[in-house]
């Protein structure tokens, strides 16, 4: 991780996409620290998931019937 600016972290993930998170000033006594208080936490999921299951398919309701809903 890169820091060009106190507020703002920049980062390139493993697929080459940039990143950047930045925090806007504060007097909050929780954020006194800033972006210094954050640290790395390991992911916990790599890759996809499995696909979900396709929707089943239905018969095509007819005009009049899907009106209805209007």
């Amino acid at each position: 991780m890169q820091a060009n600016d106190p507020g703002t972290l920049e980062t390139t993930l493993a697929d080459g996409r940039r990143m950047t998170l930045s925090l806007p000033r504060t007097d909050a006594p929780w954020a006194a620290d800033g972006i210094g208080a954050l640290r790395v936490v390991p992911p916990t999921h790599t890759g996809r998931a499995a696909e979900p299951q396709p929707l089943p398919e239905r018969p095509v309701l007819p005009l009049e019937v899907a009106l209805l809903a209007f």
